[in-house]
């Protein structure tokens, strides 16, 4: 059994930047005088980033376990997914820039317990699509076309490669 979770260097950045919305909007609440619909706005604003730190608290919070019997999610909001219950696995990436040369994976996997989702930031994430590209192995599950490219790309391929097609010609003499 592994131990996975997210450094704080990987949250560092969102901790700031919720931080900075909820301190910017939560004083131009402050500063206002009048009830208008840009304090409704700005109170739209400010819970959207609160409800942002603390979905960054509870990554941080969050211990990922990985076994042979599943993964499990420990922290405020746990769930236990083990391996041959797993009914959904998709795999997305998603680009910072238009050469997709710099992004992030997530994962997400999905039974009748509940859903985990991690992205590439969790330390070991490597490990974790490993056992992942084994479970689908062995349990056959069906996946996405864009899963498995995602899979391939990450190194970990799920789907043997596909034959080539034959070169023989045809001797039938037919056309």
């Amino acid at each position: 059994m592994t131990n996975h979770r997210y450094a704080m260097k990987t949250l560092r950045g969102d901790y700031i930047r919720g931080g900075i919305g909820v301190a910017v909007t939560g004083s131009l609440l402050v500063g206002a005088t009048t009830v208008t619909i840009f304090q409704y706005l700005l109170t739209a604003a400010a819970l959207l980033f609160v409800g942002f730190v603390l979905r960054t608290w509870l990554r941080h919070r969050t211990v990922f376990e990985l076994s042979e019997e599943g993964v499990w999610a420990n922290g405020p909001m746990g769930k236990a997914l083990r391996w041959s219950e797993i009914t959904e696995i998709r795999l997305r990436y998603f680009s910072t820039q238009r050469d997709r040369k710099n992004g992030w994976f997530q994962l997400t996997l999905k039974s009748p317990a509940g859903k985990v989702s991690v992205d590439s930031g969790l330390d070991g994430f490597d490990a974790v699509l490993e056992a992942t590209a084994s479970a689908i192995r062995v349990n056959q599950l069906e996946i996405s076309e864009s899963t498995a490219e995602n899979f391939a790309a990450a190194g970990f391929p799920v789907r043997a490669a596909a034959a080539p097609e034959s070169t023989q010609k045809d001797t039938t003499g037919e056309e």
